[in-house]
């Protein structure tokens, strides 16, 4: 077998099929907020336990500093059309222009512990 034998399509080195044991992700959670709160790496943490056991929940986190909050957080709430200033700022969907804010890190907690039945600490 030479050394670039898996270029050729004989088919026996293919890769076709091999994405199978991937789940489709078709629930999607954003969380983004500021590093130092308390209510933003809780919510990061119950994201871990949500995508540990539900494969098809993708989860993506933004993480500022502090300074950088007050533009983003601006940013968010003319987006969502709400007037949410604190961390963090928690949305779901997975399309763009899709999206729908769920609220702040309580308001997560509680979808969580309704629709997916894990226990989570609510505050």
């Amino acid at each position: 077998m030479g050394l670039f034998s898996w270029f050729e399509g004989s088919g026996e080195n293919s890769v076709e099929g091999l994405d199978k044991g991937i789940p489709q992700k078709t629930e999607c959670y954003h969380i983004e907020g500021f590093l130092t709160c308390s209510y933003f790496s809780n919510a990061v943490r119950v994201a871990d336990l949500l995508t540990a056991k539900h494969p098809n929940i993708k989860v993506d986190v933004s993480a500022y500093i502090k300074q950088q909050w007050a533009e983003r957080s601006e940013e968010l709430q003319k987006e969502f059309n709400v007037t949410q200033k604190t961390s963090p700022f928690i949305y779901e969907g997975c399309e763009a222009g899709k999206q729908k804010r769920i609220g702040g890190y309580t308001d997560f907690a509680k979808k969580v512990k309704d629709t997916y039945k894990l226990n989570v600490p609510l505050d």
